[in-house]
């Protein structure tokens, strides 16, 4: 394996400038975030000195996303601000992106200057969506699948002793001799143990990334007929069984899947294609122009099919998995998609550099994979930006006019965005969350595989069809009323009137795209009065 001598700082340099977008934008503009943000702030108050949060309660039984969720609240007991805590940990998980390939690069023999490919890939579908755990959970799947490969480098017999040496000198053995003295001795039981935690956390942020390492722990482990190698992950098996059996997968939920096709189209789509301009599209041509030079420079390479299938048994296993995954399962949804950022980065171990290629073959393409990642980060930056200026606009300045230990309902009627795929903010008045007491719906404590659940006791939010702040047209004018103290509104729309069932709102505050409504008194406007629709008098939202 060769490192060149300027690649460990340009690399660092590369994987730090992929998460900095991530601290100059207070409000990330992706989907699901603010949902992971109060998640946060919620489980930071149930942590001992924390103030409680009597509403919740968690869910150690049903989720895997527990994780993540803990690790953003000790941060946002460390730092005061679970926002701030959220994009700490979101900028650590993008520099340990390319780390942790790189890890896997070593483990499997593979010339690690190619982990430069790695940070273009942070920026992905599954990120802006708002997949924060499975994004999380992806570096720790390397991480974990690079310690596991290692764990096979132990002896199947005692290694032989050393030949005597002269007096007065010392002997070391050859680098064979050394490397199996240490893979049998206390470094090999370190690696055991730290594989095993590492499929524990690993499970524990998301199953998607765990069920590919199982997989490819098990072939690896079958092709190096090492199969007792597994015993240290026996324990996140279970895990993952248990939860399987009693967790939100328990219960019979209605599956449907891409067809093959589809599934396979959806790959670059999802590993690069982020916004709706054509920025991105540029970078992503480079980095596959990278990727094809790095290919070429590798093919006077002398053939080594072990280490070859060494190294793409986690792709094989992973596009398997891929494959095989529904594309969504009850209320979760993107199942199979979200993958293909993980697909993108375990293509990387199948370049075989050849070490005797001149300078040139590879210094240039590891120049032009550090512009690609550059350039998308720079693109993320003024995309952010630019959407958090437009729709948020002075958000926090709304927020302060709600009042804590208040109900909030979000009602969406702007279903599209010119910049981004995927709807921004549509969960912003989860932000609300940030003040003790409160409840902010729709909200993901509402489904069975979220790391927080309403405590026994609690009065809910009113029920409705499953992600009804994409329908608020199910928003009922008396019965949701009288439980909200606010509605926010995500489009220029006024839905209260005089003379409507339940009580009376009025307009408190606008910033960006948002209005927000407060409850003036629980009385009920008009008793006499049929309950409606909140679209009754101003239609339904115009479609995505």
């Amino acid at each position: 394996m060769r490192r060149g001598p300027r690649a460990p700082s340009l690399f660092t340099v590369v994987a730090a400038a992929t998460a900095a977008p991530l601290l100059f934008v207070r409000y990330l503009p992706f989907t699901d975030l603010p949902e992971h943000v109060a998640a946060i702030a919620t489980m930071a108050r149930l942590l001992p000195g924390g103030g409680g949060a009597p509403e919740y309660t968690v869910a150690f039984g049903s989720s895997q996303y527990l994780l993540y969720h803990f690790a953003g609240a000790l941060l946002a007991r460390l730092l005061g601000d679970a926002v701030l805590a959220n994009r700490v940990l979101l900028a650590a998980i993008a520099i340990a992106w390319p780390f942790a390939l790189r890890a896997l690069l070593r483990a499997v023999g593979r010339d690690e200057r190619v982990a430069i490919l790695a940070p273009a890939t942070f920026w992905n579908r599954a990120l802006v969506i708002g997949f924060l755990p499975f994004v999380a959970s992806v570096p720790l799947a390397l991480f974990a699948l690079a310690t596991f490969v290692r764990t096979l480098d132990a002896p199947t017999r005692r290694p032989q002793l050393p030949a005597p040496t002269q007096p007065g000198r010392a002997h070391t053995g050859g680098p064979a001799q050394r490397g199996q003295a240490d893979a049998g001795g206390p470094a090999q039981r370190r690696r055991q143990v730290l594989a095993g935690v590492l499929a524990i956390c690993v499970f524990y942020t998301h199953v998607s990334s765990f069920v590919v390492f199982a997989a490819t722990a098990l072939v690896l482990a079958l092709l190096r007929r090492r199969v007792f190698a597994l015993v240290p992950l026996v324990p996140s098996v279970l895990a993952a069984f248990v939860w399987g059996l009693g967790g939100s997968l328990g219960a019979r939920v209605e599956a449907g899947r891409l067809p093959g096709h589809g599934a396979l189209d959806a790959v670059p789509l999802w590993a690069f294609d982020v916004w709706r301009s054509h920025l991105d599209e540029v970078w992503a041509a480079l980095w596959w122009i990278t990727f094809g030079l790095f290919a070429i420079a590798g093919l006077k390479r002398r053939p080594d099919l072990r280490g070859t299938a060494l190294a793409l048994a986690p792709l094989f296993c992973a596009l398997a998995v891929y494959l095989l995954t529904p594309f969504h399962v009850g209320p979760a949804g993107y199942l199979d998609v979200r993958l293909a950022p993980m697909l993108a980065l375990l293509l990387l171990p199948a370049l075989a550099l050849d070490e005797r290629a001149p300078r040139w073959q590879t210094q240039g393409p590891i120049a032009l994979a550090a512009v690609a990642a550059l350039g998308t980060a720079v693109t993320a930056l003024h995309e952010m930006r630019r959407v958090e200026h437009e729709v948020l606009g002075d958000f926090d300045a709304l927020l302060t006019k709600m009042r804590p230990r208040t109900r909030l309902a979000m009602l969406n009627f702007e279903q599209r965005s010119p910049r981004m795929y995927f709807w921004p903010y549509v969960f912003a008045g989860s932000y609300h969350r940030l003040a003790p007491g409160t409840i902010a719906s729709y909200s993901f404590t509402e489904i069975e595989h979220w790391s927080l659940a309403y405590a026994p006791g609690v009065e809910t939010p009113p029920k409705h069809r499953g992600f009804w702040h994409y329908w608020p047209c199910q928003f009922e004018l008396r019965r949701d009323g009288s439980y909200y103290d606010y509605v926010l509104v995500q489009g220029r729309r006024d839905p209260f009137h005089e003379g409507a069932p339940g009580p009376a709102f009025r307009e408190v505050g606008r910033s960006g795209a948002f209005i927000l409504f407060e409850k003036l008194a629980p009385e009920d406007q008009s008793p006499g009065v049929p309950d409606a629709s909140i679209c009754a008098r101003i239609g339904p939202p115009p479609p995505p």
